[in-house]
């Protein structure tokens, strides 16, 4: 099978990756406008319940994921990948029964004694989280065929429907909500008929891409034998997945019932921006960790690192360049994006270190990657262990007595110390010798030139004029643009990328 390029992949995944982060950009002040705070506050709660509710995930999207690209480097790869396909399917099956099932019979309890709501009726209430129920288990096998999509490489189909679809999500929501009915229940139900159109969607391309199998498959079959293969793949994932939720989600989840269902609205824009920073590495390991995975199913391990390396200072690059801006400029980039001096207010000091944290995870991500390729996660289990004894205490401490506001601090100090800790272990593990020169060459030195170079920016910020929300987004954003054109040069990948480029220029030209 031909390998698709790595370079069209993630151009695929950054524009896709782009349009998405725009659409949520403009279209979610429009939500708190035509919603309200608590109806807002609702959708964010959605969001929470969505990430816990992964736990019954168990580890199977990212293993089939992981399983497709290795077949791809095998012969005959794809005959035994059919058959966990069909087995993942039935559990899934069985787990999407027990989500929304789960979700239905806890709706009046999460209504009634949980949600802090002052406006909102609980019958209401109810409605709409058993919708979320609904729409739990269709995301989850849109999941797995997604994942499946992405080890194939077929990145540039996936990112094309993925703009049709957040189209009719957000800007189809947004124009029910101005032209028929800013009723939160008719949200939900138009955003579960587009959960269900995004299901077929992408389960249909999944199996048009899908080599054939030289052996006859049942529709619907179990093959223990397939499941036990990976099973110790799988629950590793499922495990070290289940931590990092408790870890990363601990924290809202208790602020979810300390903040009113309006405050948790204000606290769910703090999370979408900073968690806009940890979508940012998410076209560069789309498009690197299959081609990891590739790469040492045939014996390529020095093009492997190398790989690995190079999408280390992409990721440093980019996201330390948007995380210590938006940190820096919390209050007028919220105030510019929503209208609101008062959410602008309230949440500048909590986005500073949110945007911080998620942008030393978007680093720390890295050396989990290096695991999925080797298919071996027992470091990552007992790191995930080690992270979830120590964190969870702690941030739910933080968050019931400091708010939201110590909940952004632990994040970001917690982030910082786990990375300085665990990522030499794993690196000693599985590449010896690389640690200090990738901590040093592929991190610390872009960091450095990002935080000068944005540091100036603050001081050169024009705080002594009144600009419009269009004059404050346009000075940002081109304040940044100098941060990304500035810090490129310290990457020696970036820097050998466009060597290359002049050369083959100056060729043409001398031709």
């Amino acid at each position: 099978m031909k390998n698709p390029s790595i370079k069209r992949n993630t151009i695929a995944n950054y524009i896709g990756q782009m349009y998405v982060m725009v659409i949520g950009i403009v279209v979610t002040p429009l939500y708190l406008d035509n919603l309200g705070a608590e109806a807002y506050g609702l959708v964010g709660f959605f969001a929470l319940l969505q990430a816990w509710m992964n736990l019954l995930d168990i580890g199977l999207t990212p293993t089939l994921g992981r399983q497709i690209a290795h077949a791809r480097g095998k012969e005959n790869g794809f005959d035994e990948f059919r058959k966990l396909l069909k087995s993942f399917e039935l559990i899934f099956f069985g787990l999407a029964f027990l989500a929304i099932f789960g979700v239905y019979f806890a709706s009046d309890w999460l209504a009634s004694n949980w949600i802090n709501a002052q406006q909102l009726a609980v019958e209401v209430m109810v409605y709409c989280i058993t919708l979320m129920g609904v729409m739990i288990g269709m995301r989850w096998f849109a999941g797995l065929y997604r994942s499946g999509i992405n080890g194939l490489e077929d990145q540039v189909w996936l990112n094309i429907a993925n703009i049709v679809l957040i189209s009719l999500k957000f800007v189809g929501a947004l124009a029910l909500l101005i032209f028929v009915s800013a009723d939160i229940r008719h949200f939900f139900e138009y955003q579960l008929v587009i959960g269900l159109i995004e299901l077929l969607v992408v389960m249909t391309r999944f199996y048009t891409k899908l080599p054939a199998s030289k052996i006859p498959i049942p529709i619907i079959s179990f093959h223990l034998d397939s499941v036990k293969a990976v099973a110790p793949f799988a629950l590793g994932i499922a495990y070290s997945t289940g931590m990092w939720i408790i870890v990363s989600q601990a924290d809202k989840l208790v602020l979810s019932g300390v903040l009113t269902l309006a405050e948790f609205g204000y606290f769910s824009l703090v999370i979408l921006i900073s968690g806009a920073i940890l979508a940012l590495t998410s076209p560069i390991s789309s498009a690197v960790q299959p081609r990891m995975t590739y790469l040492l199913s045939n014996g390529r391990e020095a093009d492997m690192l190398t790989l690995y390396r190079g999408g280390t200072q992409l990721v440093t690059w980019v996201t330390m360049s948007v995380s210590i801006m938006v940190a820096l400029f919390s209050e007028p980039l919220m105030y510019a994006w929503t209208g609101n001096k008062e959410v602008a207010a309230w949440s500048k000091k909590i986005l500073f270190w949110f945007a911080l944290g998620n942008g030393a995870l978007a680093i720390i991500a890295f050396q989990y990657y290096l695991q999925v390729a080797h298919g071996k996660l027992k470091l990552h289990v007992y790191g995930s262990t080690i992270s979830a004894i120590i964190d969870v205490p702690i941030v739910i401490y933080i968050a019931l007595n400091y708010g939201a506001i110590g909940a952004g601090i632990a994040w970001f100090v917690l982030r910082v110390l786990w990375g300085l800790f665990w990522t030499p272990i794993v690196h000693y593990r599985f590449a010896p010798g690389l640690h200090w020169k990738w901590l040093f060459n592929d991190v610390l030195v872009i960091v450095l030139v990002v935080a000068l170079t944005a540091l100036i920016m603050q001081y050169l910020y024009p705080t002594n004029i009144v600009l419009s929300r269009p004059e404050i987004f346009a000075v940002l954003i081109a304040m940044g643009g100098m941060v990304l054109a500035i810090s490129c040069l310290s990457s020696s990948f970036i820097r050998g990328k466009l060597q290359n480029i002049l050369k083959r220029r100056y060729a043409k030209f001398k031709n």
